[in-house]
């Protein structure tokens, strides 16, 4: 078989605008090409029972988590605004994340905004991890729906959830 580079080239082309095509569908990714997904950055090693159950339900019944935890809805305008919302509830819901989490605030850095809740009673690891399933479990449920890559984070001790790439926060 004989290859042109005019073959070669339009081959290149065809498998960019398949890839193209593939992200279009993919509902994990904006329509800017950008990844929509949760992330959470908590480092190796196990959990305790308790975020590794809260894991599990948000995977396996999110629907039971979000009643547990007292989450009904995340309303607002943007992905942030959503997940404030959805926050909210299951700090005032939930007894268990009433003693886990002391406080939810607003921060910015430059035109980024992020959402720091405040921890107590457990180590910050367990609870970006509690935190993150938390989010996992209400877009399983389909309460949260988010256009944006978000990340659930360890920030000085307390959880720290802003839009953006792992780690970007700084």
């Amino acid at each position: 078989m004989k290859f042109t580079i005019k073959s070669i080239v339009e081959g290149i082309l065809l498998e960019d605008k398949e890839e193209e095509d593939k992200k279009k569908d993919d509902p994990s990714f904006t329509k800017g090409g950008g990844k929509v997904d949760i992330q959470a950055s908590t480092g190796s090693g196990s959990f305790s029972k308790g975020v590794s159950e809260a894991g599990a339900l948000a995977q396996e019944d999110p629907q039971t988590l979000m009643k547990n935890l007292g989450i009904s809805t995340a309303s607002g305008s943007n992905d942030m605004e959503k997940i404030e919302s959805l926050v909210k509830q299951a700090l005032t819901g939930d007894d268990a994340m009433k003693r886990v989490y002391s406080s939810l605030s607003g921060v910015s850095k430059g035109n980024k905004k992020a959402l720091v809740v405040k921890v107590q009673e457990i180590k910050a690891r367990d609870a970006v991890k509690y935190m993150y399933h938390t989010l996992v479990g209400a877009r399983n449920a389909k309460i949260l729906k988010i256009d944006s890559l978000i990340q659930v984070e360890n920030h000085q001790g307390d959880v720290i959830i802003y839009q953006g790439t792992k780690r970007s926060w700084g």
